[in-house]
């Protein structure tokens, strides 16, 4: 019985983040632009909603901001659960202050979030986040404040602005955000950028060596739903469907559909054999958690 629910509500995005897999190294679009409709949205949620503890709007591939329904999908679920967290991840600059005053209003459980991925200040959040405007999220993110609204600033940290950790901090304390939490991406496997370089040494993993898989999906009793509402068990899995940056290791993974993957991944950690992707993220020891260096309650 599905506990969490991952929604991604469309694969629109106003950013060029150089290791997003809606791109290829920040350049171009791989992936069709669509929104996940109202109609099919309320069709993989109705039957779920009476089990469902938490249902969060995450965008592998787009930004749900971007989504024009997205309130009124909140509205909608709201309306039916209200003790029903709800959660959204954004880039921050999409919408204007109205909108995020109304979306304030909506998620008014003491547990509803809105993380703010902001990576670094003025003069370092564009350089991984391209195409987002600071100043715009600065704006947005304290009116949904002021307006009542849990407010997370997850900030990845590079080589460029890891001497801003403590700022971001300060700053998103001052502001009223409610968590701070830093973490640095495991990605650099994937891709290789002049321009952009990690903040502490790499340490390279041989993933095809690993075996011991805590599945985080089974842990979590949690389904990803993507923009064309093709569910798949996790969102790592819904990714790397995409990605096209490194789509020789994920070979085992593409064989199958997005349904056939929904028991095929069960069937292949049964077997120890499971999906090179299930080996990146949910290993036991090496896993995707790991990339979390701070986690600090501001309020």
């Amino acid at each position: 019985m599905t506990k969490i629910l991952h929604v991604e509500p469309t694969s629109r995005c106003n950013a060029a983040c150089p290791m997003c897999a809606r791109n290829v190294n920040g350049v171009g679009c791989v992936v069709s632009l669509a929104d996940l409709s109202f109609d099919k949205f309320q069709a993989h949620v109705t039957s779920r909603l009476v089990s469902l503890d938490k249902i969060f709007f995450c965008g592998s591939l787009g930004d749900p901001c971007a989504d024009k329904d997205l309130l009124k999908k909140i509205a909608w679920v709201k309306g039916i659960r209200p003790s029903i967290v709800v959660g959204i991840n954004t880039n921050g600059s999409i919408r204007n202050p109205a909108w995020w005053t109304e979306c304030a209003k909506l998620l008014t459980n003491i547990y509803d979030y809105v993380v703010f991925s902001i990576d670094g200040l003025a003069d370092t959040n564009h350089i991984y986040r391209v195409g987002v405007q600071f100043d715009k999220i600065m704006q947005n993110a304290q009116a949904y404040i002021d307006a009542g609204g849990s407010a997370h600033w997850d900030m990845l940290v590079f080589d460029h602005n890891k001497h801003q950790i403590e700022d971001c901090k300060q700053l998103a304390d001052s502001m009223g955000f409610t968590w701070f939490r830093s973490k640095e991406t495991d990605r650099w496997d994937q891709f290789a950028f002049e321009h952009i370089n990690p903040a502490n040494e790499i340490n390279v993993i041989d993933y095809n060596n690993i075996s011991s898989i805590q599945c985080e999906r089974n842990i979590e009793s949690s389904t990803y739903i993507d923009y064309l509402g093709q569910e798949f068990p996790c969102c790592h899995m819904g990714e790397m469907y995409y990605n096209e940056t490194q789509k020789h290791d994920h070979r085992d993974m593409k064989e199958f559909t997005p349904k056939q993957l929904l028991t095929e991944y069960q069937t292949r950690l049964d077997n120890n054999n499971p999906f090179y992707v299930c080996k990146r993220s949910c290993g036991k020891t090496v896993n995707k958690r790991l990339q979390w260096k701070k986690e600090i309650q501001l309020r």
